[in-house]
């Protein structure tokens, strides 16, 4: 049994993705760069955005620095039409807290971003902490921002469960032994997530608030 949730955020609890593809495909465009599938692009969501970028146009040094500013710059001015929660997050959330639930954020963004998309959908305030991605240290599907969130939680690995819609937030779990559960509508298929094992698969919100309240302690 379980006690603290740690969610992922982009393509968990927010529909981000349209922002994610669109600004990087600007990105590449202001850079002179070949342009790269959407699906590719999509298939990369959950990374940190500087290898994210440095894998979908081969880019390094100033063309990257070029790259991450010109993203940042547009995904920035497309969250006030393009990022929402998806349906029933909230709910979700407010369902979560009730029952008693600690509860985390652990996403692929930068800190500064995390806090901020948190508040922009006000969600920030179901949360007992919010984790992103600091300077100099690594992004998912290395564990560091899980760790942080497991400690400021002050819960042990077997006490949390992950949840996530990408195999970057899977093996994250898998690495500290955290119970991971796998969501149907963020980017990536059933079938990449299913080869992680996830300890459950939620084909809507309704049934990842069903499971979730049969495991609490």
């Amino acid at each position: 049994m379980a006690n603290a949730i740690i969610f992922d955020l982009d393509g968990t609890l927010a529909d981000s993705t349209d922002c994610v593809v669109q600004s990087a495909r600007t990105a590449g465009a202001a850079a002179g760069l070949p342009p790269v599938p959407d699906e590719e692009i999509r298939q990369r969501i959950g990374e940190p955005l500087g290898p994210m970028l440095t894998a979908l146009y081969g880019a390094s040094g100033s063309t990257l620095d070029e790259l991450v500013v010109a993203y940042s710059l547009e995904y920035v001015r497309l969250t006030a039409t393009l990022e929402r929660p998806f349906d029933g997050s909230e709910a979700l959330l407010q369902a979560l807290r009730e029952q008693g639930w600690k509860l985390a954020i652990a996403t692929g963004k930068g800190q500064l971003g995390a806090d901020k998309a948190a508040e922009r959908m006000s969600l920030a305030a179901y949360f007992d902490t919010i984790h992103g991605i600091l300077p100099g240290t690594p992004g998912k599907p290395h564990p560091a921002v899980l760790q942080r969130a497991l400690d400021a939680l002050n819960v042990a690995p077997k006490d949390a469960i992950m949840i996530g819609d990408t195999t970057f937030d899977m093996d994250m779990a898998a690495a500290l032994g955290v119970d991971a559960v796998a969501v149907d509508w963020g980017v990536h298929s059933k079938s990449v997530l299913m080869t992680r094992s996830p300890v459950f698969y939620a084909d809507d919100m309704a049934a990842l608030g069903g499971w979730l309240g049969q495991k609490f302690s």
